[in-house]
């Protein structure tokens, strides 16, 4: 494959045995990703962990046990973004590296996430995480010798070259010896990158494939004697080496000059026996030909070049001059339009573009379309003087921008994607996958118990929410999850994982119950009364849970079916006064007050002291006009619960009623006040009967805060009202 000879010298992962396909398949000079330890290796790590996990949890060391959990989503986490790096997602895989730095921050997480943010281009990013992970193990030689890359991609070679030589003193290899070999080039150290290369010779037995790679190098530094010579070397070791009279041929036409164009030529002739459809050697054979002013040549090689590649914007240029020369003015009007629309933005292709105005623009004005021809003319007059000397002084300039524009920038090179893999990788990359995220998930999930253990509850949540990102189906993880989360009174984040475990075991009753709570508790009652409808056969005998179920009934105007429920709650618990008090609840909701005191007398038959029960009979006796009655229940609430400010002013407002008792009234209204100063109806009341008293001064007061504690109480400002008058207000 080929299509990389415009492009940038290898990124090579070349053992010492290098051969023509490898290098054919390369296309950067720093490699994309760092090793990473071998699955075998980072299994036995992982099972490590898992298993020092699974013995401190059994023993009951919660610390030890979260430190060992810990390191297991950590190293799953890592393997998982090796996984997705693999399949080209590099944004998740940062985003997975960086979920294992929080869970426990690593050298090697931090050598991926640069690795990662080399493919991305994102360089700076990219050597901030490299240094951290040199900060926690300055012996990593991944990071070494990633951070050397980095520095190298972003052009600062004399910071690279250390690290890169650190790497090759520490870790031996191909790779890293030929990117500092690079460097030597860049920084001019020519002695330096011969003894080095050198060395890279002697280690290989392809010698051939060796003297390509090197030429490469060479070439694309601007060495170019040094490169020709090694591809003349790389000839001479193998004369049908793919590749090696293309860039022969390249560099001379490069850098020979005029009087070497019949030499390139010859190599571009010499490689088109190996590779007759390579668009590349097409294109400067067709190009070489063109300069030779050979034109019906060189349209048939830029004519299968294109055939071949149709969207070879430089490969039209040259076509539509060659077209011009011999008189094919239709055919070369319509290249030289095509080679406009395919060079796009003259900023990134301005040589070529500008070249292919002036020759559409002189083609026009030959054919008599002048107005259109001095419009093309117009756009090119900057490079005017140039373009009126001849196609052979032009031809280096034009290859420059055309490999320059085919050529990727630093960070482009870098982030080239891995390569399709096939149905079987695909396959075992999925059931790998699969395995990590129950590997990742489960440590989540044993994390979120032993933060729950300690009483971390918003920890544990939040471990719950990480191991249902890994795993949604893990098992018991929805069902803990929801339970934890019920049980904080966080019944809004209760509801998801509940649900989600209800619909999988729909006979879970305990799920079922705490769902359909939760959905009460958010004021979702329909869905409450939904989720807990299978089970109102047995919900009398959970009085709180039918309480809470016949409420919500109330919510949706369903009171028939409520009264059913609440009367199931009393008569099924005949012994229990908490069951009694909830169906006279339940009744007052509904309307039926009558019904509401029978269960309220017979809660407080069988445990007088319950709290609140004399209270809300009382307040159930004043709807039913009754207020002697409920009179004698507020009293009784006051001697179990001699503070109660509601409990005194329903007695008070019982004498107001009957006229009774003033005195003692205005005592209790007081004492309500002060046991609860924004008690707005106490003061209106004390107000109404002090107005009544001629006290006119204290009665504004109380009517006055009232009004202000509750101003959307019209009958407060109306008795408000009546005070003003009495002082002509």
């Amino acid at each position: 494959m080929k299509a990389g000879r415009f492009l940038s010298l290898g990124f090579l992962f070349l053992s010492c045995c290098l051969t023509a396909q490898a290098f054919q398949a390369s296309k950067s000079p720093v490699r994309k990703t760092t090793p990473a330890p071998t699955a075998q290796a980072l299994d036995s790590e992982l099972e490590k962990h898992r298993s020092a996990a699974e013995t401190f949890q059994l023993s009951g060391d919660l610390e030890n046990a979260r430190v060992e959990n810990e390191h297991v989503a950590s190293i799953g986490l890592r393997r998982l973004a090796n996984l997705f790096a693999r399949e080209g997602q590099l944004k998740q895989a940062a985003e997975t590296l960086f979920e294992s730095v929080a869970v426990r921050d690593s050298s090697d997480a931090r050598t991926g996430l640069a690795v990662i943010k080399m493919q991305l281009g994102e360089l700076d990013d990219g050597i901030t995480q490299a240094q951290a992970a040199l900060d926690l193990d300055p012996k990593n030689a991944e990071a070494q010798d990633t951070l050397g890359k980095l520095f190298y991609l972003k052009a600062d070679y004399n910071s690279a070259l250390p690290w890169l030589e650190r790497t090759l003193a520490n870790k031996p290899g191909f790779d890293s010896a030929y990117t500092l070999g690079m460097t030597y080039l860049q920084l001019k150290q020519l002695d330096r990158v011969k003894l080095l290369f050198e060395e890279m010779l002697g280690a290989v037995t392809k010698k051939a494939s060796m003297h390509l790679i090197v030429g490469r190098a060479y070439e694309e530094t601007n060495f170019p004697a040094e490169a020709e010579r090694e591809f003349r070397n790389a000839i001479k070791a193998d004369p049908a080496l793919e590749g090696a009279h293309f860039y022969l041929g390249f560099t001379i036409l490069q850098h020979g000059g005029g009087s070497r164009l019949e030499e390139a030529g010859q190599e571009f002739d010499l490689e088109l026996q190996q590779a007759p459809l390579d668009p590349y050697t097409n294109f400067l054979a067709g190009v070489t030909a063109s300069s030779l002013a050979d034109h019906a040549k060189a349209v048939r090689y830029l004519q299968t070049a294109i055939r071949i590649k149709p969207d070879f914007g430089p490969a039209y240029l040259f076509l539509g001059q060659s077209q011009i020369e011999l008189g094919l003015d239709a055919a070369a009007e319509k290249s030289l339009r095509k080679a406009i629309e395919l060079n796009g933005d003259a900023r990134k292709n301005s040589f070529q573009i500008r070249r292919t105005y002036f020759l559409l623009g002189r083609l026009l004005n030959k054919l008599g379309r002048k107005a259109e021809g001095d419009k093309y003319l117009d756009l090119a007059r900057q490079i005017q003087n140039q373009m009126l000397e001849s196609a052979r002084d032009d031809i280096r300039r034009v290859l420059g921008e055309a490999v320059g524009s085919g050529r990727p920038s630093a960070a482009m090179r870098a982030s080239e994607k891995p390569k399709t893999l096939s149905v079987a990788e695909s396959a075992a990359l999925k059931r790998t996958t699969a395995q990590m995220n129950s590997i990742v998930a489960q440590a989540f999930h044993n994390l979120a118990v032993i933060q729950q253990q300690s009483g971390n509850t918003e920890e544990s949540l939040a471990k719950f929410a990480a191991a249902f990102k890994w795993q949604p189906d893990f098992p018991g993880l929805d069902r803990n999850w929801g339970i934890v989360a019920f049980r904080a009174n966080q019944f809004d984040k209760a509801i998801g994982p509940l649900s989600r475990h209800l619909k999988r075991q729909p006979a879970d009753a305990l799920t079922r119950r705490m769902l359909g709570l939760s959905f009460y508790f958010t004021e979702n009652y329909r869905s409450s009364v939904e989720t807990l409808k299978p089970v109102v056969a047995t919900l009398s005998s959970e009085p709180d849970l039918a309480y809470f179920y016949g409420i919500a009934l109330v919510y949706l105007n369903r009171q028939p079916e409520a009264s059913i429920v609440f009367a199931g709650i009393g008569s099924r618990n005949p012994g229990n006064a908490q069951a009694q008090f909830y169906a006279g609840q339940g009744y007052v909701l509904t309307g039926e007050f009558e019904k509401a005191v029978t269960w309220f007398m017979r809660a407080a038959a069988i445990d007088p002291k319950l709290p609140r029960i004399h209270y809300d009979a009382g307040q159930a006796l004043i709807r039913l006009n009754r207020l002697e009655d409920a009179e004698k229940e507020f009293r009784a609430e006051l001697v179990l619960e001699p503070s109660n400010p509601l409990a005194k002013y329903h007695l008070a407002y019982t004498l107001l009623e009957r006229n009774l008792g003033i005195d003692e009234a205005i005592r209790l209204l007081r004492d309500a006040i002060d046991l609860k100063y924004e008690y707005a109806d106490a003061r209106y009341q004390l107000g109404k009967v002090l107005i009544s008293r001629g006290e006119i001064d204290e009665a504004l007061q109380q009517l006055q805060l009232a009004a202000t504690l509750e101003p959307k109480k019209e009958y407060i400002h109306y008795q408000l009202s009546i005070a003003y008058r009495k002082i002509r207000r």
